[in-house]
């Protein structure tokens, strides 16, 4: 038979034969390879994702093995005669099996494994209930960790095979480099040491694989002394790696990327809307996340460690009426480690000037006890969209759409269409309480006396079954019960539990309390601890408040900041703040901030001056109820919506108003992926848009790599064409064809024209199609898979 037509024979060793002999790549690679797994396994374990066991242990710690194993698992199967599809079948449900076995043993530490596999299957079944019955971010990790498991093993599992079965070495770096990357983009901890490890590995990885490349061409070359050309190729590899490493540490310390710092920051609040909405279907995060200034995303996560610097966020010129708190959202349901907007509806776009309030259940007109305000901020560091407002705005002069909880629902937050960028301003009206009473400022005599009897739509902002323990509970019991049977009207337990928290409870402003509070029930620990920062103070007196039954919600925004010289107050990234709004009928939410510290941005607590005894606004609203009675008023959670109003931009209503967006953005997608299949279609079937001679045999050869049945290095393209034959003979005629004009196009300089062109193209189109059926094809004891 001529060498055009020879067939695949086993020239390999076995597998065992081939180990002991070390791959061809040289087991240097694997080692590095290796390496390079350790680094980016080590690194996500290092950041505590999902905190640690209740006896200390960390959660992700059998990311390391499983991610080695995946890489065993991916070099055997490699460099073995396996089926790639059987490889990695077989990969997948080894590495599922361990999978189940090491993460039951994250979640139960008993020594039977069916008592494990139990709690892994209960853990589920919590998390499945928690997402798709009550529609909450789950607290259970078990399947956080089962997908980044999946992720590890797969990672390793693929980079090992690309390598040594596809010899594709860039990819193993491409998808090992983007994993470790995002790891160290959305931690807070300092990880940089594990790139450095990883950056060294995977450049040493890439000369050793390309040097093993080379040695095939010096072979076919003849070239006389390959040992000595080796070495010299891989000291010089290695000067070129030392050399490079040294030059990026010294960049990185003495230089920045400010050409790409515009585009990062509005890349930043995208990746981080989806992480947000990724982790409310995974659940289990708990470890501190990096993000943008945007603090005012649907979902706000207690992470254990908070984050600030002195970088300027915006500044504003205060008014006749001083200095203000900025709210930017306001948070209703609790599920033990996040804050969520569950019901968050885009009720209207509202045009410039528009009442931005008019839809929602806060709306208010100026009144007795509100004073109207107009302030100009300039954004400073601003990335996100977020309108911060003070208190209760009422206009603003950009279009903004206004977020409620719920159709009609209380106000939740706004963003512009358009944000303004650094050095831009935008104004805002908004109605504020003053501040003295002589300029009607609300005085305790007037929030004690008001109605106990709410709404049916406060109903949410008192639930917390599920969210606090027993601690929570008593404390916020122990607390009322210390109050004069008189006083225990909701203003009096507010301001209670606010001075417990503030001062008197014996807390400590902390930071960084990742180690103190793991596990379980986040409230209940900080009681027993008595550390944290603003998220923890303003959590635990909202849940203390709903366990007496007084309605109240979390809220996230910014410190008034600092004044400067020039009578204006800048705000920084360290004004961050998370604070408490309480409901009294008769006068809407009122502001309590149960932190400690922060007095250079402005935090102070509810004081109010006791004022005259009066029977309040809604006082008529409920006669005879005690001080420590509260009921509910009868009515769906939202009932009846609130009123439309000027200023809203016609037909510009949320997702939610209606069926006919979801039906157009259907019938969008569905002509989308029509267009798509169509076009797609007409190209398979043209082959590629220039249809050269090497395009084609590279499509070729492209293509039946894909399914094992690539070119040896050693083979000529008629060579290869006569093997490939050998397996598909009834293409024989058409892979001579490719070759043919693969070789006079390259060599002798004679491209093909004409008919001769299109009986390339049509040979192409062809083998295309009979390429794919080598995916089903059984191979014979003498047909290695590559």
């Amino acid at each position: 038979m001529s060498v055009a037509g020879q067939s695949y024979v086993d020239q390999r060793p076995s597998l065992g034969a081939r180990l002991a002999a070390g791959p061809a790549e040289g087991w240097l690679s694997v080692v590095l390879l290796a390496v390079m797994l350790l680094a980016v396994a080590v690194a996500v374990d290092d950041g505590r994702w999902a905190g640690a066991t209740d006896w200390g242990a960390s959660e992700t710690a059998f990311v390391l093995p499983a991610m080695v194993l995946g890489g065993l698992w991916g070099f055997l199967s490699g460099v073995s005669r396996l089926h790639w599809l059987v490889a990695h079948v077989v990969g997948a449900i080894a590495g599922g099996l361990f999978l189940i076995v090491a993460v039951a043993g994250v979640v139960s530490q008993d020594p039977s494994l069916i008592v494990r596999l139990d709690a892994l299957m209960l853990s589920v079944v919590l998390f499945a209930q928690d997402l798709f019955v009550f529609g909450i971010r789950s607290s259970q990790t078990s399947v956080f960790l089962l997908v980044l498991g999946g992720l590890s093993w797969s990672l390793g599992q693929y980079a090992a095979f690309v390598t040594y079965r596809r010899r594709r070495p860039l990819n193993a770096v491409s998808a090992t480099g983007l994993f470790l990357l995002a790891e160290l983009s959305f931690t807070l901890k300092d990880e940089y040491r594990f790139l450095i490890v990883y950056a060294a590995a995977a450049l040493l990885f890439l000369v050793r694989m390309n040097l093993a490349e080379q040695q095939v061409g010096w072979l076919r070359r003849r070239i006389g002394d390959v040992g000595s050309v080796s070495g010299l190729y891989m000291r010089s590899g290695v000067t070129f790696v030392g050399i490079a490493m040294i030059g990026a540490l010294l960049l990185t310390a003495t230089a920045s990327s400010a050409p790409l710092f515009g585009w990062w920051r509005g890349l930043d609040s995208v990746l981080l809307d989806w992480g947000q909405r990724l982790d409310l279907v995974v659940g289990g995060v708990s470890s501190s996340a990096r993000g943008p200034s945007d603090l005012f995303t649907s979902t706000a996560t207690i992470s254990g460690f908070w984050q600030s610097s002195d970088e300027p966020v915006f500044s504003y010129a205060p008014g006749p009426a001083g200095a203000q708190y900025w709210l930017g959202a306001t948070y209703s349901t609790f599920d033990g480690r996040s804050w969520h907007q569950a019901a968050r509806t885009a009720s209207d776009v509202v045009a410039a000037g528009g009442q931005l309030l008019a839809r929602t259940r806060d709306f208010v007109g100026p009144g007795p006890g509100l004073d109207q305000v107009r302030i100009t901020v300039t954004a400073a560091g601003i990335d996100a969209p977020t309108v911060l407002t003070p208190e209760m705005p009422t206009t603003v002069d950009r279009i903004a759409t206004v977020y409620t909880d719920g159709q009609g629902g209380p106000f939740a937050g706004a963003e512009f269409v358009e944000a303004p960028q650094s050095g831009q301003q935008y104004t805002i009206d908004a109605l504020v309480r003053p501040t003295s009473v002589a300029q009607g400022a609300l005085t305790e005599a007037e929030l004690s006396s008001a109605s106990q009897t709410y709404a049916a739509w406060l109903k949410p902002y008192v639930q917390y079954q599920g969210a606090v323990g027993q601690t929570t509970i008593d404390t916020a019991d122990r607390i009322v019960a210390a109050l004069p049977a008189s006083q225990r009207d909701a203003f009096h337990v507010a301001k209670a539990i606010q001075d417990y928290l503030y001062a008197g409870g014996g807390f400590t402003y902390n930071t960084d309390v990742r180690d103190l509070c793991p596990s379980g029930d986040l409230v209940d620990c900080f009681l027993r601890v008595k550390q944290g920062y603003c998220e923890y103070f303003a959590t635990a007196m909202t849940l203390m408040l709903r366990t007496q039954g007084v309605p109240a919600r979390y809220v996230r925004g910014y410190l008034p900041g600092q004044l400067l010289t020039d009578g204006t107050y800048q705000v920084d990234r360290g004004a961050a703040h998370a604070w408490v709004e309480v409901y009294f009928p008769g006068y809407g939410w009122v502001r309590f901030d149960p932190t400690p510290g922060n007095t250079q941005n402005g935090q102070r607590p509810t004081v109010l001056d006791p004022g005259p005894t009066t029977s309040g606004p809604g006082g008529s609203e409920a006669p005879g109820i005690s001080p420590g009675r509260r009921t509910f008023l009868a009515g769906g959670a939202n009932g009846s919506p609130a009123p439309t109003a000027a200023g809203a931009v016609a037909g510009s209503a949320g997702s939610g108003s209606g069926p006919a967006g979801p039906l157009v953005i259907g019938v969008l997608a569905v002509l989308f992926v029509l267009a798509l299949a169509t076009s797609l279609l007409g190209r398979w079937r043209r082959g590629p848009a220039v249809a050269e001679p090497e395009a084609v045999y590279r499509g070729v050869a492209r293509l039946a790599g894909r399914f094992g049945y690539g070119p040896r290095p050693t083979q000529t393209a008629y060579e290869y064409a006569g093997t490939l034959g050998d397996v598909l003979p009834g293409v024989r005629a058409e892979l001579q064809l490719v070759a043919r004009a693969k070789v006079e196009t390259s060599y002798a300089h004679r491209p093909p024209h004409g008919s001769a062109m299109a009986a390339l193209r049509e040979a192409y189109g062809r083998l295309r199609l009979r390429l794919l059926g080598l995916a089903f094809r059984r191979r014979r004891g003498d047909q290695p898979r590559r």
